[in-house]
């Protein structure tokens, strides 16, 4: 079983009805263990456009990253994302942040995300719903690395048990609470 923490975005149409959906989503394919606040932001490093919602879900499931890729892709094309142009807006993105006990660098998928250290709207989010979270052996700390970024700024707009309603928690198992 991988322990994965999936980043939620959107900034198109009900942006906090795109993330219930794809909270709801991930959570069929296994058992969501974190949940974080959400937070907005403006749009960062691609073109003009509104501002983003964004969270995370910190899940156990039963799939390999690739699969677990496929899944995420699927998900988005269901709630209605259409990939026009790279970092543009959309009404959900789900992204694969982390994962415990787990580092990959390939050409089409890189755990932890390639640029999660960079982008408040993903770290903190991450560290909500999975406190623990470690970066590969011999980086900074992520709480660090989160204390000295101030681009884009965050403004939390709902707790979790506001917007993930309908996800079913479950408690973390003891050796997550133990680390």
């Amino acid at each position: 079983m991988g322990r994965y923490v999936i980043g939620l975005g959107s900034n198109l149409g009900d942006r906090l009805q795109h993330l219930c959906r794809g909270a709801l989503g991930l959570a069929e394919l296994g058992r969501v263990v974190g949940v974080s606040a959400v937070y907005e932001s403006a749009a960062w490093g691609g073109p003009e456009q509104g501002p983003f919602l964004n969270a995370a879900l910190s899940l156990e499931v039963e799939l390999e990253p690739r699969g677990l890729l496929t899944e995420l892709l699927a998900i988005e094309r269901a709630l209605g994302r259409e990939r026009r142009e790279r970092w543009g807006p959309r009404t959900l993105d789900l992204d694969l942040l982390w994962a415990r006990d787990l580092t990959l660098l390939d050409t089409d998928l890189c755990i932890p995300h390639p640029r999660l250290t960079e982008r408040t709207f993903a770290l903190r989010p991450l560290l909500d719903a999975e406190p623990s979270a470690l970066p590969p052996p011999g980086a900074e700390p992520y709480a660090t690395i989160l204390g000295r970024l101030s681009e884009p700024v965050l403004r939390r707009v709902a707790e979790p048990i506001d917007w993930a309603k309908g996800v079913e928690i479950s408690a973390p198992d003891r050796h997550h609470a133990l680390r």
